[in-house]
């Protein structure tokens, strides 16, 4: 099935790789804004700096932080499936309309997860960040049965 729509899919990836910067800036942004404005870049990643942090600013600015570093890891965590299921598509040569619906609907997911993992405090609604994470992971996984079943019927 061809499309005449321009097949925007590539450029997901780097779109997606600065969706998950996002969340580490506004963990930044909070620590600093919460640590009087001062922000140690010279070892950010040390045990010793995220414990004098968690001391000396609000424990809900350090959740809100801790969140955020979460989200960003975990959209780290996530990309290879994603690229993978780009890469796979585009070999398959799935039309234009399908790339495009999922990288938009994937990213557009990601965003959702981002939110909810930085916003919700309480775990009864942490499950959504869960359920939404499991429908971003399915969308990736339809894309690699779709460019299976594409290349075998080749």
């Amino acid at each position: 099935m061809t499309s005449s729509l321009t097949n925007l899919s590539l450029y997901a990836v780097p779109a997606y790789w600065i969706l998950c910067l996002v969340p580490h800036n506004y963990a930044i942004a909070i620590m600093t804004k919460a640590n009087n404005g001062y922000w140690d870049n010279t070892n950010p990643r040390s045990s010793v700096w995220d414990a004098k942090l968690k001391q000396s600013v609000p424990a809900e600015a350090f959740g809100r932080y801790e969140r955020a570093e979460a989200a960003m890891k975990n959209g780290f965590e996530n990309f290879p499936i994603f690229v993978g299921a780009i890469l796979a598509g585009n070999m398959a040569r799935l039309d234009s309309q399908t790339l495009n619906g999922f990288v938009g609907t994937y990213l557009a997911m990601r965003v959702l997860y981002t939110v909810v993992y930085v916003k919700v405090t309480r775990n009864t609604y942490s499950f959504a960040r869960t359920a939404i994470w499991g429908v971003s992971t399915l969308l990736c996984m339809g894309i690699y049965v779709k460019s299976g079943l594409a290349l075998n019927s080749a």
